[in-house]
């Protein structure tokens, strides 16, 4: 079922009907070119994803050069759509953003912006520096992919919006994968993610029962 409505250019596909039609596609034209500009403006909304205290922990690393995606090809146990597809980018997570500093210039700029007064600036400044000090390592991989990933399936929804397909992928050597782009050890890998101009649909999938995957005040 195609739900649509009215916008500037005609008629627009709902949100509901972008989730409900939406594909992993894996095979792309590889001579189709996106403005890169599309791209950027789809990252700028996808970076208004909640995340934790605002710290804006993610990065997204986009890569054009075909040579490269060939080597970063095999990393990623020769998945087609990594050289096919028009642009792959490397979601991450920036440790440095659980900083102090980082947390004030945040909170500073909201500040200088009137967003906020000087008594609440002071108070979040506070409680997220408070709340990251001594946090784990482990906790802050939780931080990381859990803001990172829903920045990344903001994207998604996004880009599909502009009529273009998408797949997110996991499965690749992230050793390998960081060696080859020269990523610096503070950061860690969310996932990589092809946008293009799909050539051949994904499959249909299945998903549970919404009464197999909810509880009501206590977990069974």
């Amino acid at each position: 079922m195609i739900i649509a409505e009215k916008g500037n250019g005609g008629l627009k596909m709902s949100l509901q009907s972008i989730i409900l039609n939406r594909k992993s596609v894996r095979h792309y034209d590889p001579n189709y070119i996106i403005e890169k500009k599309e791209i950027l403006d789809s990252i700028e909304l996808a970076a208004k994803s909640p995340n934790g205290n605002n710290i804006q922990s993610t990065r997204y690393l986009i890569i054009e050069n075909k040579a490269l995606r060939s080597k970063i090809k095999v990393a990623a146990n020769n998945q087609e759509q990594v050289e096919t597809s028009s642009y792959l980018i490397l979601v991450l997570g920036d440790y440095r953003a659980f900083e102090t500093e980082n947390i004030r210039i945040i909170q500073e700029e909201a500040f200088k912006k009137n967003y906020i007064t000087q008594e609440i600036k002071n108070y979040l400044t506070n409680a997220a520096v408070a709340y990251y000090q001594d946090m784990s390592h482990e906790d802050q991989i939780k931080e990381l992919v859990r803001d990172g990933s829903l920045a990344a399936m903001t994207l998604v929804l996004l880009l599909n919006e502009r009529g273009y397909q998408t797949i997110t992928m996991s499965g690749y050597d992230k050793t390998a994968l960081f060696e080859l782009l020269n990523i610096p050890e503070y950061y860690e890998d969310i996932m990589l993610l092809s946008v293009g101009k799909g050539v051949k649909e994904g499959h249909t999938t299945v998903r549970h029962p919404v009464e197999e995957i909810v509880f009501v005040d206590e977990v069974k």
